[in-house]
């Protein structure tokens, strides 16, 4: 064979099983691919939202009272007062299950079903990463760092540690990490215009944690299916999730928060 002369081997079997045997190396590395890109679309899931409704509290008749002069009156007065630190949101969750591809093209398509189950999630963050090295639970350092941004301090009654002091919260997971009952800061929120007892079968529970790549938190509303809220609203009224996130009262434009969904499987 003369140099730079490709040999070919003349075995029409032999060129017949290198080829199947690269076609069968290109669809395992393919197959790869596809898995990978499936894998990477598991967990939370940027959330479309709709249906937005802004109530707020109603100002108070203020009180009177009418004595004769030469008198020293003694009072005793009490407010309500609507926060600038906090705000709500509440609602319900829809969607479905899909096999799509990059494109958002479904292969075929499941219905949700009568329970939905999973988590919300919200946060300062616009791109989460939801692995289980990223996503921590809250503590009173990062809960520190984040209510300073808002201007509260720890010793603020309505602070963000303050606010959630309690860790008995039910079992739960991010994607792939599972966090076990008792093991992060959370609150439960409150039903019929009456304070729950924090516990892990509350309904409308809501737990911190932390994003330590974008070093914010993330508030975790667990899913409480069709469930009276803090109105006590009938079957046209009722919930999915509750959740509150701190906001800066000097902050006239708000806060931009970010909504994310996973659905239980």
């Amino acid at each position: 064979m003369n140099k730079g002369e490709i040999m070919i081997n003349q075995n029409p079997s032999s060129n017949l099983n290198r080829l199947l045997a690269i076609y069968i190396l290109a669809m395992i590395f393919v197959g790869g691919l596809s898995l990978y890109f499936a894998n990477a679309a598991s967990g939370p899931q940027g959330a479309s939202l709709s249906g937005e409704v802004l109530t707020t509290r109603a100002n108070l008749t203020p009180g009177s009272e009418t004595h004769p002069g030469g008198q020293i009156i003694s009072l005793s007065m009490s407010i309500e007062q609507q926060t600038g630190n906090w705000k709500a949101y509440v609602g319900n969750v829809s969607g479905k299950y899909v096999l799509q591809n990059a494109n958002n093209q479904s292969i075929y398509e499941w219905p949700l079903g009568t329970t939905i189950t999973g988590e919300v999630y919200i946060s300062r963050n616009s791109t989460i990463t939801f692995a289980s090295s990223a996503i921590i639970c809250a503590n009173d350092t990062t809960m520190n760092t984040e209510q300073q941004f808002f201007g509260m301090t720890s010793s603020d009654s309505y602070s963000i540690n303050n606010t959630f002091n309690e860790t008995n919260h039910t079992a739960f997971s991010v994607g792939a990490t599972s966090f076990d009952t008792n093991q992060c800061p959370f609150a439960a929120l409150w039903i019929n215009d009456t304070e729950q007892t924090a516990y892990n079968t509350s309904i409308f529970q809501e737990v911190a944690l932390y994003d330590t790549l974008g070093q914010k938190l993330i508030y975790v509303a667990i899913i409480n299916n069709d469930n009276t809220g803090y109105d006590n609203q009938t079957t046209s009224g009722t919930f999915d999730f509750q959740a509150i996130v701190p906001e800066n009262s000097s902050n006239q434009a708000g806060t931009t928060y970010y909504f994310y969904l996973e659905l239980g499987s």
